[in-house]
Parts: C-alpha cells; sequence; structure tokens
C-alpha cells in the first residue's frame, strides 16, 4: 500500500521542506502559492498539528513518476484502465488507531486559503457513497467547510452522480452515509477526478490504474468499501435536513457565489501512523491538473474515437484548466478543424474557447500558440462563434440563472496542400 510519505521519499530533494511555524493560516497559504509547482512539506506548520503537504500532484510529470509511468504515457493508461476495470479486495484490518470522537479534527491543519473564503476548508477530500436503488460505489472530489466541532458544509454539484445518489437517499426520506478519504495516492485522487459512467465504480478504475485490486475493509455499521489507502479517514452522514451557507475560491482565483449546501456530521475518524495532510491550493496548479486532465483524456479519447490524429491537447491553466482547449492536430483536409472544434464542446460542455493548430505547434505552450496566430491567421472564416451555448457556473460573464454563455473556435492550421517549409521555424 502507498503512503503519502513514501511518495515525499521518492520526490526525495525535489520536496521543499518546511520547518517554521505559522499563526496565521494565510502565510501558509501564501507559501504553498509560491513553491508552485514545487513539492512543499509543512513539518508542524501549526503547533501540535499533523504534517501537511501541498503541490504534490501540480504536474503531469510528478504523476507519471509517481505512479511509475513512462513519460507521455498518463493518457493511455487512463485509457486503458477503463477498459481492463479491477475490483477491489476485502481485507478484515485496518487502521491501528481509531478516534470515536470530533476532537481528532484539531490536529488536522485545515486552512483558509483566501480572505474571501467562508472559512477553512478540505480540499483533498473524495466521498465514497453507494447507490441505493443499483448499488453502484462511487467516489469522487467534494470540498468540506469546517463548520465547528463534527460538522462540514460539503459542495455538491449539481446533476454530478454524487449528487444524483444524494437525491435518491432524500426521495427514499433517508440520510447518506459516507466515507471520506483525506490524503490518498495518485491512482486513487486521479479516479476520483474522472466522470466515468454511472454505473462504473472510480473504486475498480482505480485498481486498474494501480495495475492491481484496491485492498479495502468495512467497518462496524457503514455498508461501504473504504480503501486502505488513505491517511485519514472520516466515517460519517450527510444529512437530508440539514444545509449551511457554503463559498471559497474556486479555480480561476474567483470568488464563488455563495449557496446553501448539505451538511456532513462526522462520526469516527481512522488515522494511519503519522498522517501527512494534503492540501489542495485553490486555482494552484494541482487543482488545475486534478481536474483538468481527466476532462482532457475524455477529449481526446472522443476525438480519437472519431478518426483525428491528435498530437495534444490541453485545457490552458489561464482557464483555470477547464474553459480553453488548445488542440494540435495532424490535419487530414481544411474541414478537420471545425469538426474537432465542435466534437470538443460537444463532450465538454463547460468549454469556451478552443484552438486548434498544427502538430508543429506545442498545444500546451503559449508562446507557441500565439506564433501560429501571429503567423498562420488571414480569413475570418475560420473564426467560428457560438452564441446562447451552456457553459461553466464559473465564468462570471456568462448567464448565471440558466448557465447560458457565448462560445468560440479559431482554426490556426495552415491550408491543406500549401508549402509548410515557409511556416516552420529554423531548426539549429
Amino acid at each position: 500500500m502507498v503512503r503519502i510519505g513514501d511518495y515525499l521519499k521518492e520526490l526525495g530533494e525535489e520536496v521543499f521542506l518546511n520547518n517554521k511555524q505559522y499563526l496565521d493560516y494565510s502565510d501558509v497559504s501564501k507559501e504553498i502559492r509560491n513553491n508552485d509547482p514545487r513539492t512543499i512539506l509543512f513539518t508542524e506548520p501549526f503547533k501540535g498539528r499533523d504534517p501537511l503537504v501541498s503541490n504534490l500532484y501540480s504536474t503531469l510529470g510528478k504523476i507519471e513518476r509517481l505512479m511509475h509511468t513512462n513519460k507521455g504515457r498518463l493518457f493511455s493508461k487512463m485509457v486503458e484502465a477503463k477498459q481492463h476495470l479491477v475490483k477491489p479486495v476485502v481485507r478484515n484490518r485496518g487502521w491501528q488507531d481509531e478516534f470515536s470522537d470530533a476532537s481528532s479534527i484539531s490536529r488536522m491543519p485545515l486552512l483558509k486559503y483566501y480572505s474571501e473564503d467562508a472559512g477553512n476548508y478540505v480540499t483533498s477530500s473524495i466521498v465514497v457513497a453507494k447507490d441505493p436503488e443499483d448499488g453502484v460505489v462511487n467516489m469522487s472530489v467534494h470540498r468540506l467547510l469546517h463548520l465547528g466541532a463534527n460538522r462540514f458544509s460539503i459542495r455538491i454539484v449539481e446533476e454530478r452522480h454524487l449528487h444524483q445518489i444524494f437525491m435518491k437517499h432524500k426521495a427514499l426520506d433517508r440520510n447518506m452515509r459516507v466515507a471520506v478519504l483525506i490524503g490518498t495516492p495518485a491512482h486513487i485522487i486521479l479516479s476520483a477526478s474522472t466522470q466515468l459512467p454511472k454505473e462504473v465504480s472510480e473504486l475498480d478504475y482505480a485498481g486498474a490504474l494501480n495495475g492491481k485490486p484496491l485492498e479495502v475493509i468495512y467497518s462496524e455499521g457503514l455498508d461501504l468499501p473504504i480503501p486502505l489507502e488513505s491517511e485519514y479517514v472520516f466515517e460519517g452522514t450527510i444529512r437530508r435536513d440539514l444545509i449551511a451557507r457554503e463559498w471559497m475560491t474556486d479555480i480561476l482565483h474567483l470568488p464563488d457565489k455563495p449557496r446553501d449546501q448539505p451538511v456532513l456530521e462526522v462520526e469516527r475518524i481512522y488515522l494511519k501512523d503519522n498522517p501527512v495532510y494534503h492540501a489542495i491550493l485553490p486555482g494552484g496548479l494541482e487543482h488545475k491538473v486534478l481536474m483538468g486532465y481527466p476532462v482532457e483524456v475524455k477529449i481526446r479519447e472522443k476525438l480519437v474515437e472519431h478518426g483525428f490524429n491528435v498530437k495534444d491537447l490541453w485545457l490552458s491553466s489561464g482557464s483555470g484548466g477547464w474553459m480553453h482547449c488548445f488542440i494540435s492536430i495532424a490535419k487530414k483536409n481544411d474541414e478537420d478543424p471545425y469538426s474537432v472544434i465542435r466534437l470538443v464542446m460537444e463532450t465538454h460542455k463547460s468549454v469556451k474557447g478552443i484552438i486548434v493548430v498544427d502538430d508543429d505547434i506545442d498545444a500546451r505552450n503559449y508562446e507557441d500558440v500565439d506564433f501560429a496566430l501571429a503567423t498562420r491567421f488571414q480569413d475570418k472564416r475560420k473564426f467560428y462563434f457560438f452564441e446562447r451555448m451552456h457553459g461553466s457556473s464559473l465564468d462570471p460573464s456568462s448567464d448565471q440563472e440558466k448557465l447560458l454563455t457565448s462560445k468560440w473556435g479559431l482554426d490556426l492550421t495552415l491550408p491543406a496542400g500549401v508549402d509548410r517549409g515557409r511556416f516552420l521555424k529554423s531548426k539549429m
């Protein structure tokens, strides 16, 4: 089983070790941001609190290294894993220590990341819940606002799988029993960040990503498989009859709007020996990679399925790793870029702008894309504009009530049959 400490040893001198103690939560957030994307470990960020790690999964290269995947192979690994799901195996023994009251929450270094936030948040929290109708176990990432004692407000995005499961529980007049994982290895948090078909459990996908079954336990009174590879586990109930106001800074560094969200009541907490708390900075590169890369895989998978020769694609960091997509292709004809633009819009509903470039352009490099714009755009008919389309709630310029927005696509590829030599950069 993989522990966060194992990852820190593997990264070695790449980890910035911070031995300071702080009085102000914002100072820790600033240190995380200033070191981004370098992994940072606070050995005791606040007196009496557990160690804190951040920027752990802040680059694709780091994730590939920690998952022992060859460079550039993460996309293939994630696609292949969907075809070879691995069921978890049940173990009889789990954590050494059990804390049955909320006082153990006080040892966790929960942060208020930005002054505009509602309070102190858990941002790496993965919720495990079971659908009461078909029994499928869902595992997904949801932020938790600490309300005090054993209560948290949980942000559950409308229409996502966990929200559907919660609404089924409400319709049955039941509270929803859950487990919450904090501090998990890459294969678990990547799986929990991936939107899979509802009939597929993220537990099985995580096992496939890891190349072997997840080890899980069933604790007394909770009919849920709980992965053992987690630094902390909450067992608790999301109440059908309690709500609390919550808001925090989103992936675009903008304050999210206040919402009434369900309340999670924690009943038991399990901890590994010497646990390391994982904090994800909202709007940091780690946040963008974990939220955006699984969608990049989904888009690229769809494009390949439709016969497009995709070199690479990137949900750009300036758009939160979410709203703008840059794609490099080896196009077969002049119609390909427009077809790619429409297919991306169908696959990722939150996308706002799409730029298609040739395969000599690095889609993950702003300067390369700017070069293509400067040297390969002339025809206004290669700029496509679409109005009143479903968009992202993260975009403050959109209609926030109906979630309607304007979208655009830009074809920066060279015309088919042109002499490419005049347009390619000289080699040394």
